[in-house]
């Protein structure tokens, strides 16, 4: 039986394998996942207009742009 960890892993191999990720994405997203986390989910709760959770790349970079567009 594989362990939470493993499986946390090979989650995000797969994803990061068919993603296209800044070096600082993938080693954030490696941080989330080594934490506990998957990568389908994210710390702020965000969902896409579907109200599905978005994944925790997506969701960074929502959390930037909308940082960026209120720094201005």
């Amino acid at each position: 039986m594989e362990t939470r960890e493993a499986y946390l892993k090979r989650e995000a191999d797969e994803y990061i394998s068919q993603s296209v990720l800044t070096q600082a994405e993938r080693k954030t997203l490696r941080g989330w996942v080594k934490d506990g986390n998957s990568v389908y989910e994210n710390p702020w709760c965000l969902a896409d207009d579907r109200g599905r959770p978005m994944d925790f790349v997506t969701a960074t970079r929502e959390i930037a742009e909308l940082r960026s567009s209120h720094e201005a």
